[in-house]
């Protein structure tokens, strides 16, 4: 058989062309002479057996591999030969070895780090062997270690630095894509320009829709992971103006006249008419997250805790953890229903009229719009949202936007000492929650008297969004999306 490059090759066939390579590398004990040979470096001997018995388990190229696959198939074989622990610990070794080389060489990500995440003591590759020999007690470990989707700020400063460069590579139109909608890798790496489509209603505003999907050997294919994943799913206020900017980029630069609709949204760099491989795209975004603090070893933890029933298209690491991050967001921003997350997420709609109803989503455009309603309340990054708070002018002064959701209304001393009256009038769906506080009472002058008032109304196209403060519901709503990885079908 023969491969396109290294990153193809299967882990047997990788292990076979690079093992001298890797011993060097590793300076393993020779036995006699001074040239790496199976005949006389029985570390090498070893190894080879260890990993082709773990490589007949491992059906994929060796840049799709994860550390969920390695569990999977370490764990056969220990069960296999009834090795003990010292054996199991010498496997994982090896295999570090060898994606440590490849990560080297540009071939594959290290999956198998030897970094610590945060604070534990505990590393990737003491919880995978946790998990082979005594899975009954690992379990409790891992709950505490895995990481359930990005810290505030990281996620802030991803999706900025993204929207920054977005026409610069148009990979970093997947990561926006990937962490604004929470779309499978191959489904997002399969958008066309002909799927980012305006609504009706309001064109200025726009959806993606998947009809197909494309694998890691470059084809387009009809074939999506169920029937659910036909789907149409609402672009977030925040990254309408890159993704059209974006678009307009791709049209300038290849003709006013030249129709850009067959061309992939997350092409290799400037390659317009080149779709992206899922290593090269998976790659990139594992050298973004990690920029922003998201170590190689957090993603393991994070795959350890996957299902093992991934298709190779969609188990690369990086976006695995933005399509859970994006979970936990809608779960703690929005007042989304859970037939509405099951059909963003191209889950399975529960109830005998589960597949009516993923049709009528498709197709009726005010359902989807009522969505996309409830996707823009909730805050990805501070930078981004704020440009579409509403402008509340007290006084002579602006309220103050910060953080997620979160304002700050300066009085003027004069205005409390004449003791004038606050009203506050929100507008919400009936879930919507306000919380008003004072850091320093105007107790000198009396006090300041505050009069709210909440409106239960529906949000109309034209209304101010109304700010959502998440920042102390974001990480408990992590502890709320088992489901996805329950009904991840």
């Amino acid at each position: 058989m023969v491969f396109k490059t290294d990153e193809d090759m299967s882990l047997d066939k990788y292990w076979e062309k690079h093992c001298i390579s890797i011993a060097k590398d590793r300076r393993w004990a020779i036995q006699k002479g001074d040239q790496y040979s199976f005949e006389n470096c029985a570390t090498l001997r070893q190894c080879d057996d260890y990993i082709k018995k773990v490589a007949s388990y491992l059906d994929m190229s060796i840049s799709e591999i994860t550390p969920a696959n390695i569990l999977h198939a370490v764990s056969k074989v220990a069960k296999a030969c009834q090795y003990q622990e010292a054996t199991v610990k010498t496997i994982i070794s090896s295999l570090r070895d060898v994606f440590s080389y490849a990560a080297t060489c540009g071939h594959a990500y290290n999956i198998l780090s030897k970094n610590r995440a945060g604070e534990k003591s505990n590393n990737l590759t003491t919880l995978m062997m946790q998990r082979i020999l005594v899975p009954a007690v690992a379990n409790a470990e891992l709950s505490d270690n895995c990481p359930r989707a990005l810290t505030i700020g990281q996620q802030g400063r991803l999706a900025l630095y993204a929207a920054e460069h977005v026409l610069e590579d148009g990979r970093f139109c997947g990561i926006l894509i990937s962490l604004y909608t929470g779309m499978r890798p191959a489904e997002c790496r399969g958008l066309r320009w002909n799927d980012f489509r305006s609504f009706p209603d309001h064109p200025d505003r726009h959806y993606l829709k998947i009809d197909e999907i494309l694998n890691d050997k470059l084809e387009y294919s009809k074939q999506v992971k169920t029937k659910n994943a036909l789907r149409c799913v609402p672009v977030h206020i925040e990254i309408e103006d890159a993704l059209q900017k974006r678009r307009e980029f791709v049209q300038q630069n290849m003709g006013a006249n030249k129709d850009i609709g067959e061309l992939p949204i997350a092409c290799f760099g400037n390659q317009f008419k080149d779709p992206c491989r899922g290593s090269d795209y998976s790659n990139f975004s594992f050298k973004l997250l990690k920029e922003f603090g998201v170590s190689s070893e957090q993603l393991g933890f994070f795959l350890l805790d996957e299902s093992d029933n991934l298709t190779p298209s969609d188990s690369h690491p990086p976006m695995r953890i933005l399509r859970r991050n994006f979970a936990t967001v809608i779960q703690a921003c929005t007042d989304m229903s859970l037939e509405e997350k099951e059909y963003i997420f191209g889950h399975r709609i529960s109830g005998k009229d589960g597949a009516k109803k993923r049709i009528e989503y498709s197709r009726n455009m005010d359902r989807l719009w009522r969505i996309a309603q409830k996707l823009d309340k909730a805050p990805f990054c501070k930078k981004l949202y704020e440009l579409h708070f509403p402008q509340i002018i007290v006084g002579d002064g602006i309220v103050v936007q910060e953080g997620r959701g979160q304002g700050t209304i300066r009085i003027p001393w004069e205005k409390a000492v004449c003791g004038q009256k606050l009203h506050l009038h929100f507008e919400g769906g009936p879930n919507t929650s306000v919380s008003i506080s004072t850091q320093n009472a105007v107790r000198p002058f009396g006090g300041l008297p505050v009069e709210v008032k909440m409106a239960d109304a529906p949000i109309s196209w034209g209304d101010p969004l109304p700010p959502v403060n998440a920042e102390s519901m974001h990480w408990e709503a992590a502890k709320k999306v088992r489901y996805l990885k329950k009904t991840d079908k």
